[in-house]
C-alpha cells in the first residue's frame, strides 16, 4: 500500500508543470476558462467535437481509452486539455482526470500563450485554437464568464430584460464574416 502511495505521489510530482519560465495566470481568468471549457466538471470529455459528462471516473477512463484507440482528437477534464498538448508534453491522459493536475496543465498552457502574446484576449483565444476567428469567438465566451465573476448581481435572462435595443444586432462580440479581416487592437485584461 505504501509503495502505491509513493508511486502515485511521484507520478503526480512529475506530471504537474513547472512555472519557472512563465508567470502563473490570474486565478479569475483560469476559473473563467474552466467554466467555458467544462462547466468546472473534472470528468468532462470531448471526443472529436462531441461532449460527454461521465458519472464516474471509470467511465471517463473508458472514453479516453476508446478515443486513443480510434486515434481521435479529444479533450479531458475541467480545463479540457487537448490530446495535441498531451502528445507535446507527454501527459498521461488519465492523470488529467485529477482536477488539480488538469488545472496545473491548463495554467501552464495558458501561461505559455500569455508569454507569447501578452496578458490579453488574444492569448486566451490561442489557449483554445491557433485559428484567429475561432480564438476570437472563444475569448468572447470566456470574457462573459470572466466579467460575470466580478459582478455583484446576475444579468437578467435576455427574454426578461426591460431595455430595448431595437436596431442593434447582438453579434456576441464576433465578426460574422470571417473572410473580412478587421483592423483592430489587442485588448488587455482589466484585472482587479
Amino acid at each position: 500500500m505504501k509503495r502505491k502511495i509513493a508511486l502515485a505521489l511521484a507520478l503526480l510530482l512529475f506530471s504537474v508543470p513547472n512555472f519557472a519560465e512563465a508567470e502563473e495566470p490570474p486565478p479569475a481568468l483560469v476559473k473563467a476558462i474552466a467554466r467555458q471549457e467544462s462547466g468546472l466538471n473534472p470528468l468532462a470529455i470531448n471526443i472529436a467535437g462531441k461532449s460527454y459528462y461521465p458519472g464516474t471516473r471509470e467511465e471517463a477512463e473508458r472514453l479516453i481509452r476508446e478515443a486513443l484507440a480510434a486515434g481521435k482528437s479529444f479533450d479531458v477534464g475541467k480545463m479540457q486539455i487537448n490530446s495535441w498538448w498531451m502528445k507535446r508534453f507527454t501527459i498521461d491522459p488519465i492523470s488529467l482526470l485529477d482536477p488539480d493536475v488538469n488545472e496545473a496543465w491548463g495554467k501552464h498552457i495558458l501561461a505559455e500563450e500569455i508569454t507569447r502574446h501578452g496578458l490579453n484576449w488574444q492569448a486566451v483565444g490561442k489557449y483554445h485554437s491557433p485559428d484567429p476567428e475561432r480564438g476570437r469567438r472563444y475569448a468572447w465566451l470566456v470574457y462573459r464568464h470572466y466579467a460575470g465573476q466580478s459582478a455583484s448581481h446576475k444579468e437578467a435572462p435576455r427574454a426578461q430584460q426591460k431595455t430595448s435595443h431595437q436596431n442593434i444586432s447582438d453579434t456576441g462580440g464576433v465578426w460574422r464574416n470571417p473572410s473580412i479581416s478587421r483592423p483592430g487592437r489587442i485588448i488587455t485584461l482589466d484585472l482587479q
